[in-house]
């Protein structure tokens, strides 16, 4: 059962570094609808780690044996391998997310410029001019 779980999620995590390998390519050659087509996918399948990631906790939890012998040689090796191919998305993904918010600001840093816009500033009290009043 839990080889079946380890087997799965590698499969999930090489699909998730695939994609995010697309969208890293994707976005440096401003491919941008590319991106956002498979930002469902890559939902999907972070849903479904997310599962078996609490399916294996489950397994392991159950076994109630020590950290030395909870897994078999070739749980062992599944294990390993769960960890490095999660370790491998992490940087990617670290990667893919500092490339989309250096496009996102670049964008909202034009489009602030072609509109003339100033900056909202949160520390600064705003003036209200208006040619209304309360009254009571």
């Amino acid at each position: 059962m839990l080889i079946q779980k380890l087997n799965q999620t590698i499969a999930i995590l090489n699909e998730l570094i695939k994609i995010t390998d697309e969208d890293i390519k994707n976005i440096k050659q401003a491919k941008h609808e590319e991106v956002f087509k498979n930002t469902k996918l890559k939902e999907e399948l972070a849903k479904n780690f997310s599962v078996l990631k609490s399916e294996i906790d489950s397994i392991l939890v159950a076994r109630n044996r020590p950290i030395e012998s909870i897994f078999s040689p070739e749980e062992e090796i599944l294990f390993n391998e769960f960890k490095e191919k999660l370790n491998i998305f992490y940087k990617k993904h670290k990667l893919f997310s500092r490339l989309a918010l250096s496009v996102a600001n670049f964008y909202n840093t034009l489009v602030n410029k072609i509109k003339q816009e100033e900056q909202i500033s949160y520390t600064e009290k705003a003036n209200f001019n208006s040619n209304l009043s309360l009254r009571a």
